[in-house]
């Protein structure tokens, strides 16, 4: 069974110590165990912070993320909680689209800039931004 002291997990998951004990504060990871002075995290715990930190980092509120990972520890509605996360993964589809939509204009930017290179390179006249700009422009 893994145990990490709250170093080990804030070094892990990138995480301030205190960060990690606002989060048990919250009750968002409940039963860390105490060995003498330590704190000490084991499977399930990870597991938790595992789903806070995937949903704080795709945006979930805090209030939200509570009201989630409330559900194990008292049962709250299931229809609440499915709101929840339905609500959050249409969110995360369009960050995704609009990050795509990103991801072409900078692909289109560095053929751009590599054909200006090529061009200077070859003393051939530079490319037009027209012939390389996606047709869904940011």
């Amino acid at each position: 069974m893994t145990e990490l002291t709250i170093s080990e997990v804030a070094k892990q998951y990138d995480l301030a110590p205190s960060t990690l004990r606002y989060y048990e504060r919250l009750g968002l990871i409940p039963n860390v165990q105490q060995k003498g002075n330590h704190r000490v995290y084991n499977e399930a715990n990870l597991e938790k912070l595992n789903s806070i930190v995937c949903f704080k980092n795709s945006g979930m509120s805090m209030s939200e993320l509570q009201e989630l990972l409330s559900y194990q520890e008292t049962g709250a509605d299931l229809d609440k909680i499915l709101a929840i996360l339905n609500e959050h993964e249409d969110e995360v589809a369009r960050q995704l689209a609009q990050l795509e939509k990103y991801h072409r204009h900078i692909t289109q930017k560095v053929a751009f800039y590599s054909a200006i290179k090529q061009a200077e390179i070859a003393g051939e006249p530079r490319p037009d931004w027209a012939d390389y700009k996606p047709g869904d422009e940011v």
